[in-house]
């Protein structure tokens, strides 16, 4: 008799079991030792390992699934819900003056306004300008962060304060909005030149960034996530006070999730402050097992409702612009290079089709190791043409993909992205099942805040919809591009594990693995496609302990 099979089980877990192994097996009961899975299978294989003490869970409805990843998330700036205004989910601009009417009536002493969330198609093509904040307050500055983290919104009172006005000269890889015709800003803010009101935003100490880290640990796992990839990134550089709070987390033995972060590079810093911040943050939590900073973090360009989305074609409403990469080809390879051959991974944020092929160019030029197991990514990919799968499956790269937004949006997809992309590229963006099939290792991003709510539910619905949840009637985005529930499935768990190198430790349920797992509350596997996204998470364990219910 092997030797595990003497073992007495903490927990054994009876239902429906969907393990995500390679096989994509199915079992009917798991049991767990020291925070372990000892064994995978039927019914009667379990209940050898059961004691006297041996928890038990029968899942008779629903599924058990494991534990979840979240690929692409700003944890740490989950301040700007906390401590902010949040735009999120609003639907017009009354409804954002609403909301920031309110909460500077229940915060009278705020010395400076700030809030995120709001959506840049809601304003038609002028865009957010300071004369609707200016309504609100001329005395007290205001400073809205966009969904999309890609755009400020500022009223005449902020501008004051960092001295924009007319004469103000551009920002290298940002765009001051201007009333046409004038020199006049709108107070509209794109890309780097948000960077012009860092000094304005709060401070947030580390004790804000670790209540701000312990609030989106809840909303992660009441969603079945318990590993999250954070690309730390704030135009303050506040690093040391958000890693800070990671540590005071971790030293009070809060952290139950495990997280992973990466050091961004802009397009304006030092490569040499950067790289010797990496290394430092990479020492520091080293041999830290719920923290750890491996990754490096770039630019390649913006966003599409930005007009800064690196396309290789023009924009369909402003011949000559193609949008411009925030960092040139030389550059982008050097610090790939400099990256890979220091050990760590990339994780790059590309959205246009020129971007993902300086990215793919940046990715061939540094793995020039023949035996190295690189990991490096892609996130969002939001225009790419059929090479760039050929390519990606090629070099390895791991697409972090963005189901949550993919769907007709009416205030996205018909507002910003058909007309500034045309219709033949709007209706084909966001691959997925063309990624899939390729066999490349796919991972799920909500790149929380930009969603609110992050619900891992809504995102295995796109997957396999790719309709607005609740809407059946609508069009899908992208002929073609829906994906099985396995495949979403895979996606959500053993994909994001593998992207963050925890494949063999966790992403799938089997004998010698961490116990996280979900229990949701209907079996995706057989219910109608149309209802996936009605389905809730009703626990999740973590090495065999319940830490959400």
């Amino acid at each position: 008799m092997d030797e595990t099979t003497k073992m007495t089980a903490d927990l054994i877990v009876y239902g429906k079991i969907y393990t995500a192994d390679s096989k994509r097996s199915l079992a009917q009961a798991m049991a767990v030792a020291d925070g372990k899975i000892i064994y995978v299978g039927d019914r009667a294989g379990a209940e050898r390992y059961a004691g006297e003490n041996t928890q038990v869970i029968e899942h008779d409805k629903g599924l058990v699934i494991p534990g979840m990843t979240e690929g692409h998330a700003h944890i740490s700036s989950t301040t700007e819900i906390v401590y902010g205004v949040s735009l999120a989910n609003k639907e017009s601009i009354d409804d954002y003056v609403t909301a920031i009417k309110d909460y500077m009536a229940s915060h009278p002493d705020e010395k400076v306004v700030s809030g995120s969330g709001f959506e840049n198609g809601v304003f038609g093509s002028l865009g957010p300008t300071a004369d609707i904040l200016d309504d609100i307050s001329t005395d007290v500055p205001m400073v809205m962060i966009s969904e999309d983290h890609h755009s400020y919104w500022v009223n005449s009172k902020a501008m004051e304060l960092v001295g924009i006005d007319e004469t103000t000269a551009e920002v290298p890889n940002g765009v001051i909005v201007r009333y046409p015709g004038t020199s006049r800003p709108t107070g509209w803010f794109k890309e780097m030149a948000g960077n012009l009101f860092s000094a304005v935003l709060p401070e947030m100490t580390a004790d804000n960034f670790a209540h701000a880290i312990e609030c989106y640990q809840d909303i992660a796992l009441s969603n079945g996530v318990t590993i999250a990839f954070e690309p730390m990134f704030d135009k303050k550089q506040n690093y040391d006070r958000r890693f800070a709070g990671y540590a005071k987390l971790n030293s009070e033995g809060k952290l139950k999730v495990t997280f992973r972060v990466g050091y961004t590079l802009e397009p304006v810093d030092d490569e040499d402050y950067v790289f010797a911040e990496l290394a430092k943050y990479h020492e520091k939590f080293r041999y830290v097992p719920k923290i750890q900073v491996n990754t490096l973090k770039i630019f390649a360009d913006g966003v599409v409702e930005g007009h800064t989305a690196f396309l290789r074609d023009d924009y369909a409403d402003a011949p000559g612009d193609k949008g411009e990469p925030m960092l040139s080809q030389e550059r982008i390879n050097a610090a790939v290079k400099r990256a890979l051959d220091a050990g760590y991974d990339v994780h790059a944020h590309a959205i246009g089709d020129a971007a993902i092929d300086e990215v793919l160019n940046a990715y061939e030029y540094g793995q020039t190791e023949t035996d190295r197991d690189y990991r490096n990514a892609i996130t969002h990919l939001q225009v790419m043409v059929p090479e760039h799968v050929d390519r990606m499956k090629s070099l390895g790269v791991v697409a972090v993909t963005n189901p949550y937004w993919h769907f007709r949006n009416s205030v996205y997809y018909d507002t910003l992205e058909k007309p500034f992309l045309g219709e033949e590229r709007a209706s084909k963006e966001y691959y997925m099942r063309s990624i899939t099939d390729a066999g490349i290792v796919t991972s799920c991003a909500s790149d929380f805040p930009v969603t609110v709510p992050p619900r891992t539910m809504d995102a295995l619905h796109l997957m396999v919809n790719r309709k607005q949840p609740g809407h059946p009637e609508m069009e899908e985005m992208g002929a073609g591009e829906t994906i099985s529930v396995e495949d979403g499935l895979q996606v959500l768990t053993y994909g994001g594990a593998y992207q963050n190198r925890l494949e063999k430790t966790k992403g799938s349920l089997e004998a010698g693995k961490d116990a996280d797992f979900v229990l949701l509350d209907s079996d995706v596997l057989t219910i109608p496609k149309e209802d996936i996204y009605k389905t809730q998470v009703t626990a999740t364990y973590i090495c065999g302990e319940k830490v959400w219910a």
